[in-house]
């Protein structure tokens, strides 16, 4: 039955106006879980973490309390709602949603919630957006299954012009920027992430090659998404606050 029905999405939803040569920008307003969570759960014997996937036997409903999760009667934790699969649809290949790339994906990535904004392409007309495989909360890489529930969420998407350096999707909130990318390789995917996060620096922010990358070397993290799908997915993410205010350098370089 997992195999089966695992990552049920919503969609394609399409978007008036979003052309190929675009990307949309997906401001997540509001996420909600309205389900409890339910998480299929492994027996962890094998010798190699990478083959628990294989011994999954059961599966615990978690009940939600006033945004918690119960893990038992006297046993509660926080509860952090995520979009495990956001995507946009891809223009040469039909993919499953398990599935991740450029486009999004089942990236299972933290930073995909309330307050986010999502940049995704656009590569077919309308982009195609779907969402869901939704977690109560998870931790970075999803080496075992986090509670997956069923979600509303509320979110506003337009298309805008496709900032000139980006290769991958991009993640922005108040107070972080991050990028995500998915390779065969975990060590490939951060690499790729920092690149990316590097080249967006330097493009909007206005800053030197050098100068871009003493920063990172201070302050920006390179994180797992996950590294349980065929693809792995890398993050990068730098605080804000280490950077100068974008509106003085743009007025300053004209």
């Amino acid at each position: 039955w997992v195999e089966e029905n695992r990552n049920g999405v919503t969609g394609p939803i399409g978007l008036r106006g979003a052309e190929p040569g675009q990307v949309v920008a997906i401001a997540v307003e509001e996420l909600e879980a309205i389900t409890p969570g339910a998480v299929v759960v492994s027996r962890c014997a094998a010798h190699s973490p990478a083959d628990w996937w294989h011994e999954e036997d059961h599966v615990v409903n978690l009940d939600m309390v006033d945004g918690q999760i119960s893990l038992a009667a006297d046993w509660l934790v926080p509860a952090r709602p995520l979009i495990g699969c956001l995507a946009t649809q891809p223009s040469r290949e039909t993919v499953l949603s398990r599935h991740e790339g450029d486009y999004g994906g089942n990236v299972d990535c933290g930073e995909i919630t309330a307050g986010a904004t999502v940049i995704l392409p656009v590569t077919v007309p309308g982009a195609g957006l779907y969402f869901g495989d939704c977690k109560a909360a998870m931790g970075d890489g999803e080496v075992v299954a986090a509670p997956e529930i069923g979600a509303r969420i509320v979110a506003s998407a337009r298309p805008v012009a496709r900032p000139r350096t980006m290769g991958t999707p991009r993640v922005i909130t108040s107070q972080r920027l991050t990028t995500i990318a998915s390779d065969i390789s975990l060590a490939d995917a951060c690499r790729i992430a920092f690149k990316e996060l590097k080249l967006w620096l330097e493009d909007e922010w206005q800053l030197s090659s050098e100068q871009t990358a003493v920063v990172m070397g201070i302050g920006a993290h390179c994180r797992i998404g996950q590294m349980s799908n065929q693809l792995h997915t890398g993050k990068c993410s730098i605080d804000r606050s280490l950077l100068p205010d974008i509106d003085e350098r743009r007025g300053a370089h004209g």
